[in-house]
């Protein structure tokens, strides 16, 4: 697995613009952000995990993450938590990546 498969999950850089936004419209209707502790009602849009999401602008404490038995999460392999919080995976695994390059 090269580096760039551990950052793109989604394997969005080599999508149209259709595909990404039918992927994005799958990832969002079929995770569980909502039935999580940390979710606060009414914040939207869902499915942090992916990467043009963004965090949630409501939800301000982590609270017993479920991002591990999530569909998305399962299916893409996905490998961090809190993306509500702590920015989707790609962002994770770059900010993970550098922070282990510095040493």
């Amino acid at each position: 697995m090269s580096k760039y498969d551990r950052v793109d999950k989604f394997e969005l850089e080599t999508m149209t613009k259709e595909e990404f936004e039918k992927k994005q419209g799958y990832v969002i209707k079929n995770c569980k952000c909502a039935q999580c502790p940390t979710y606060v009602e009414g914040d939207a849009p869902i499915g942090y995990c992916f990467p043009v999401i963004g965090t949630s602008k409501k939800i301000q404490w982590e609270n017993k993450c479920i991002c591990n038995t999530c569909p998305i999460y399962k299916e893409y392999e996905l490998s961090h938590t809190f993306y509500c919080t702590r920015c989707s995976q790609s962002c994770q695994t770059i900010k993970s990546e550098a922070g282990a390059s510095r040493e």
